[in-house]
């Protein structure tokens, strides 16, 4: 025995000849409750807890701080690297561990601002991409960027690449904006 719903039960007319469900009309097996298409569906979702903005907004800055966290990251890298070996050589030279030591922290604390920057930006880049894109569809420009499209590409390529498509991505997004806009 079921437990009793609000949904009105089927009748024998309403099901298949197996008894489960509704029988398909059309040889489709598609519900006919079904209002577009997928994207349509995660669009209303988006639109309904994201923020409406024109193009003029500033939400592009989000878009453009991924490349920028790429160089700002790599040049760290490159610079942890040679200050390592520069640390190294003072220990070797008698400073006993000191300089080693005191690059250590200085390391621990630029990567730790790093990440909780690569934290935001993480959050923020998908976001940024659908309300920048909807205002550039919106504001009928000659390019019409698929807000959907941008914003799953986006957490695809922060989730599982974890950066290394989203830097593609955005300078793509940012040239095509530029075509359109005049800027950034």
């Amino acid at each position: 025995m079921s437990p009793p719903t609000d949904e009105p039960r089927p009748t024998s007319s309403d099901t298949g000849p197996d008894g489960r469900g509704p029988t398909p009309t059309n040889g489709s097996t598609q519900s006919a409750r079904s209002t577009g298409s997928t994207t349509e569906s995660v669009r209303r979702v988006l639109d309904k807890y994201l923020p409406h903005r024109s193009v003029d907004s500033s939400w592009w800055y989000w878009i453009a701080a991924v490349p920028a966290l790429f160089v700002v990251s790599l040049g760290f890298g490159v610079g942890a690297f040679f200050l390592a070996l520069l640390g190294v050589g003072l220990d070797i030279a008698g400073f006993m561990g000191l300089a080693t030591a005191g690059f250590g922290l200085f390391f621990f604390l630029v990567a730790s601002v790093l990440a909780l920057a690569s934290l935001v930006v993480a959050v923020l880049f998908p976001v940024a991409m659908y309300v920048d894109a909807r205002a550039v569809e919106e504001a009928d420009l000659g390019w019409n960027p698929d807000p959907v499209l941008y914003f799953l590409g986006a957490v695809l390529a922060v989730v599982a690449t974890n950066f290394l498509l989203s830097v593609p991505l955005s300078v793509y997004y940012l040239y095509k904006r530029h075509e359109a806009i005049g800027r950034p």
